[in-house]
Order: C-alpha cells, then sequence, then structure tokens
C-alpha cells in the first residue's frame, strides 16, 4: 500500500513551496554526497494535472495554503525518476453527532457542546516520543496539518525523497512527524522533530536500498 508520513505544525507559518521544495533537494543532495554517489539530484514542485493538461511548475512566489495539494518530481541527472505527493489539509473538526453522543452518554462519549466546530484535540499518547503539555498544546494550536505520500512499491528515489519533504516542512514550522502506516521501517519515530528524525532517516534508506538506484 501507499505510505505517508505526517507533519503537525507548532506554528501557524506558512511557507513558500519554493522554500520546501529547495530545501528537500539540500538534504536530498547532502545525503548523496555523504554516501560518495557522484549524482545530482533536482526537485521540481508541480501542480497535479489530468493526462491531457500541460505540466505547470509551482510558480516560485507561491505559499502552501489548506487543501494544496501537489507533486514534487525527483530528478537524477536531469532524469525524472519518481514523484511523491505532499499536500496541506484543515484537521477534522468536531460536529454536532459528537456533541450528541456527549448528551445521551452523559459525558461518557463525544465531545461537550463547547467544542462544537473545534479541531478534534491531538493527545500525547498518539506519538511514541515524549511530548511535554507545551508541546501537545502547540500542535493543537494549529488547525492544518501536511502529509506527503508515496505511491505504493514505489522507487527508491521517491521514498527516500518524501521524508526530506516532511523533514524541510518540520523545519520550517517546528513540526512534528509522524507515520501512522507504516512509512518507518521501526517504532519509536512517531512525534520526532526535524533533527531527531534527520538523524537516521536517509542513512536507513541507503541501508534498505543500497547505492545503485541513485546513479
Amino acid at each position: 500500500m501507499s505510505t505517508t508520513i505526517d507533519v503537525y505544525p507548532t506554528t501557524d507559518y506558512l511557507p513558500l513551496v519554493e522554500e520546501t521544495r529547495s530545501r528537500t533537494q539540500e538534504l536530498y543532495q547532502q545525503l548523496l554526497d555523504r554516501y560518495g554517489i557522484r549524482s545530482t539530484v533536482e526537485v521540481k514542485a508541480f501542480h497535479p494535472r489530468k493526462p491531457d493538461e500541460e505540466l505547470r511548475y509551482v510558480d516560485p512566489a507561491t505559499r502552501w495554503k489548506v487543501e494544496m495539494d501537489l507533486g514534487f518530481a525527483y530528478l537524477i541527472n536531469g532524469e525524472w525518476r519518481a514523484s511523491s505527493w505532499p499536500s496541506l489539509w484543515e484537521r477534522t473538526r468536531i460536529d454536532q453527532p459528537w456533541i450528541d453522543d456527549y448528551v445521551k452518554s452523559e459525558g461518557k462519549e463525544g465531545y461537550p457542546p463547547s467544542m462544537l466546530g473545534e479541531c478534534f484535540p491531538i493527545d500525547a499518547d498518539e506519538f511514541e516520543v515524549p511530548l511535554s503539555d507545551e508541546d501537545i498544546k502547540l500542535l493543537n494550536a494549529q488547525p492544518h496539518w501536511w502529509h506527503d505520500i508515496r505511491n505504493f512499491a514505489g522507487p527508491a528515489v521517491a521514498s527516500t525523497g518524501y521524508g526530506f519533504v516532511a523533514a524541510a516542512l518540520a523545519e520550517e514550522t517546528h513540526g512534528r512527524l509522524a507515520s501512522f502506516d507504516c512509512a518507518f521501517a521501526d517504532d519509536g519515530h512517531n512525534g520526532e522533530t526535524a533533527k531527531q528524525f534527520l538523524a537516521w532517516w536517509g542513512d536507513e534508506q541507503m541501508a534498505f536500498y543500497g547505492k545503485e538506484p541513485f546513479q
């Protein structure tokens, strides 16, 4: 199945797509250089299109906004290899049925009327890395989140790159990374900062795929 990496921001900053694209490319190139792979990686942000539509790259002045769905293409030595699909979405909000459940169950289920229209709260136990009350407060203050998806059995180039997209977004928004569909081979990473994530992500991909797919 396809897998996703989520980014939960702790600030309201919405970066330029170009910031995310360029930082993704930088992180990717650093990995290749560190492993002595003499390849040049280029990342291009584009708008999804139908087969009969012209390819449109994202204007450098474009800023991320809610419900923006993009493609990030990964080129090795000028040759397109694969893409991943980052997007920004509003968190789900509490609607009337949840309030009704609360009333009917006398507070045992659902949410109180005072929370109608608010985002479903993020709890610390959803993550594996310990988060403080202040961390959770900052996460819950933001009504949006990113996720980047890579296709099922996708090439190594995209399977590595989408992690760098998520890391770039987490850096830019002081966010936390997580995956709830097994994007990470090992447990214990949900809730990491970009710095914590980058300490292992690239090395794990190289150990799994080897150098050849990146040449």
